[in-house]
C-alpha cells in the first residue's frame, strides 16, 4: 500500500514539473518567435497596399554572335535585340465584375546591343532601356485603355509568330549587325517600320471572334490603328494583323524639315498546322517619307517544323529568308537557317541560328568595293522568371 502511494505522489509531481516545464518553454517560444517575425517584417521588400497585386518578371538572353562583312571577322558577346535581357512589374486591382485597373513598368537593359557592334565598337550599346511604364482600364464590355509609354496599335505586329523561331531569328532580329550592314557597309536600313513604344493613349476593343481593333496617339504628332486576329480552323492555329500609321514628329529622321509625314503600312500572318508542327510565317511593310517622296519596302517569309521530339521540351526547326530596298537603290537580300530547343523545366530556349546577306548598290564609303555580303551567327539562351 505504501509503495503504491509513493508511486502515485511521485507521478502526479512529474506531471506537476512536466506541465509547469511545457508553460515556461511555450511563453518562451512564443516570444521569440513574435520577434522573428517582427524582424522580417521589418526586412522584408513588400508592396505599398494590399488590394493591388504586384507580379515581378522578366528574362535574361545573351549570345555568342560571329560576324563577317567580307573585311572583317569578330566574335562578340551579345545581348540579341530579338528578345532582350529585361525586368518588370506589373499588377491589377479589381474595381467591380467588369472593371479592373491595372499597371506595368519594364526596363530592358542591353549590355552589349546586336545592332549596335561594328568594326570599331565591340561593346555597343550599354543603357537601360523603358519599356513600359503606363497605367491602364479595362471593362470585359467595353475593351481596355492604357494611358503612359506603351506600346501603339502596330508595335508587334510585323513579329507575329505562333512558333519559337522568332527566339532565335524572327523578324526583328534581322537588325543582328544592323549598323555594321547600315553605317560600315552603306546598306539599306533595316527594321520592320513599327513605331514600337511611345508615350500615347492606346484603346482594345473586346475579341469578337477572334478579332481586336487598337488605336493609338501620342506625342502630338504619331497616332496609328491595327486589326489582329487569333483563332484555330480545322486543325490549323492563325495568328494575323495589319496597320496603318502616320508620324510627323521631326525627331523620325526630319532633320529640321517642316511637317516630315511619315505614312506606315505592315503586317504579318503566322499559320501552324497543330498535328504536324509545320508551320509558315510571313510580314511585310511599306514606309513613304512624302517631304522626301522615298519609299522603302520589305518582306520576310521563315517556315519549319516545331516538334516534341525530346522530353524536355519542343524542338524548332526553320528556314527564312527576305529583302530589304529603299529609294537610295540600296537592297539587301538574306536567307538563313536555325534551332531552337524548349527546357520547359527551366522556362529556357537554347538557339542558334545563320543568316547571309547580300547587298546590292549602298556602297558609299566602304574600305572595300567588293564588300557586298555579310554572314552572321548567333547562339545563346534565354531564361525566364
Amino acid at each position: 500500500m505504501k509503495l503504491m502511494t509513493g508511486v502515485a505522489m511521485f507521478a502526479l509531481m512529474a506531471a506537476y514539473a512536466t506541465n509547469a516545464s511545457a508553460a515556461d518553454l511555450g511563453g518562451d517560444c512564443c516570444a521569440d518567435l513574435e520577434e522573428r517575425v517582427a524582424e522580417l517584417e521589418a526586412t522584408t521588400a513588400r508592396k505599398g497596399n494590399r488590394k493591388v497585386s504586384l507580379e515581378v518578371y522578366g528574362q535574361v538572353t545573351t549570345a555568342v554572335m560571329w560576324w563577317d562583312d567580307g573585311f572583317e571577322d569578330n566574335v562578340y558577346v551579345v545581348d540579341p535585340q530579338t528578345s532582350n535581357t529585361r525586368f518588370g512589374f506589373r499588377g491589377k486591382a479589381a474595381i467591380n465584375s467588369d472593371l479592373e485597373a491595372g499597371y506595368n513598368i519594364e526596363l530592358a537593359w542591353q549590355t552589349a546591343d546586336a545592332t549596335k557592334v561594328r568594326e570599331d565598337n565591340d561593346e555597343g550599346e550599354d543603357v537601360p532601356e523603358f519599356r513600359q511604364a503606363h497605367w491602364y482600364i479595362k471593362s470585359n464590355t467595353w475593351g481596355k485603355v492604357r494611358v503612359g509609354f506603351a506600346d501603339t496599335a502596330n508595335s508587334g505586329i510585323a513579329e507575329i509568330d505562333l512558333s519559337n523561331a522568332s527566339v532565335a531569328d524572327g523578324m526583328s532580329s534581322s537588325q543582328a549587325g544592323h549598323d555594321i550592314i547600315f553605317l560600315d557597309m552603306g546598306g539599306p536600313n533595316l527594321d520592320n517600320f513599327e513605331f514600337n513604344r511611345r508615350n500615347v493613349v492606346r484603346y482594345d476593343t473586346p475579341t469578337y471572334a477572334g478579332f481586336v481593333l487598337s488605336a493609338a496617339w501620342g506625342e502630338d504628332d504619331m497616332w496609328d490603328v491595327a486589326l489582329r486576329y487569333a483563332g484555330e480552323l480545322r486543325g490549323f492555329k492563325i495568328a494575323a494583323g495589319i496597320a496603318y500609321g502616320e508620324n510627323t514628329d521631326t525627331s523620325n529622321g526630319g532633320s529640321g524639315v517642316a511637317d516630315p509625314v511619315i505614312e506606315v503600312v505592315n503586317g504579318g500572318l503566322s499559320i501552324m498546322h497543330m498535328p504536324t508542327g509545320l508551320f509558315v510565317t510571313t510580314s511585310a511593310g511599306q514606309r513613304d517619307r512624302d517631304n522626301w517622296d522615298t519609299e522603302e519596302w520589305f518582306w520576310f517569309v521563315s517556315s519549319g517544323l516545331e516538334r516534341k521530339w525530346f522530353t524536355i521540351g519542343a524542338t524548332t526547326l526553320f528556314g527564312m529568308g527576305g529583302e530589304y530596298e529603299d529609294d537610295d537603290e540600296a537592297t539587301a537580300h538574306y536567307w538563313g537557317l536555325g534551332a531552337v530547343q524548349k527546357i520547359d523545366a527551366a522556362a529556357m530556349d537554347l538557339y542558334i541560328s545563320y543568316r547571309h546577306y547580300e547587298l546590292d548598290g549602298g556602297v558609299n564609303g566602304l574600305a572595300d568595293p567588293n564588300q557586298d555580303t555579310f554572314d552572321t551567327v548567333v547562339g545563346g539562351a534565354r531564361i525566364k522568371f
